[in-house]
């Protein structure tokens, strides 16, 4: 049998060995990217999901904030519904959760677009009972607010020798007093 018709009935390895050539293994399929995982929506337990939450009354957030069972979740829900609806009402709640790390900053959420004075002044007596980062907000929302009533308090913590608050404190003053 001639080279030719020999390689003629052969498949390509055969080929390819006849001719010295190594044959090439099919590349490795690579893998699929896994699909990312579904996350379900937060639901509480008590409470329900965040539509649910955000669509009660203020009297039913506030309650929520005073549920000593209730989920941080629904707190932080709660304090997010009452930036928009709370009032003068909302602010005792708010500002029992300004010592908590984990839910201050939603409080401050809730109350400094609140145009009650007890909102701002919530937010000036808490400087006397939180440090760090705890304090740096409520300056920050002191300032927010470009309340007045804060110049002293905040010239005080300019002070100090945390230099966070310090800083925090001298930008409160900017946006609360009239430039120099």
């Amino acid at each position: 049998m001639s080279r030719r018709n020999f390689l003629m009935g052969q498949s390509m390895p055969a080929i390819a060995a006849a001719q010295g050539t190594a044959p090439q293994q099919p590349a490795a399929a690579k893998p699929k990217p896994e699909e990312p995982p579904v996350i379900p929506p937060m639901v509480d337990s008590k409470y329900g999901t965040a539509e649910q939450i955000m669509a009660l009354p203020a009297a039913r957030l506030i309650a929520i904030l005073n549920d000593r069972d209730g989920s941080e979740y629904a707190k932080a829900k709660a304090c997010q519904r009452l930036a928009v609806i709370g009032g003068r009402q909302a602010v005792p709640a708010l500002a029992a959760l300004l010592r908590d790390p984990k839910l201050s900053h939603y409080a401050r959420f809730g109350l400094e677009p609140n145009p009650d004075p007890s909102a701002g002044a919530a937010l000036l007596g808490a400087l006397d009972r939180v440090q760090g980062s705890l304090l740096v907000g409520i300056i920050n929302s002191i300032g927010n607010r470009r309340d007045k009533n804060a110049i002293a308090a905040l010239g005080r913590l300019r002070s100090g020798t945390d230099l966070e608050v310090v800083r925090a404190a001298d930008a409160a003053l900017a946006k609360i007093r009239p430039g120099l």
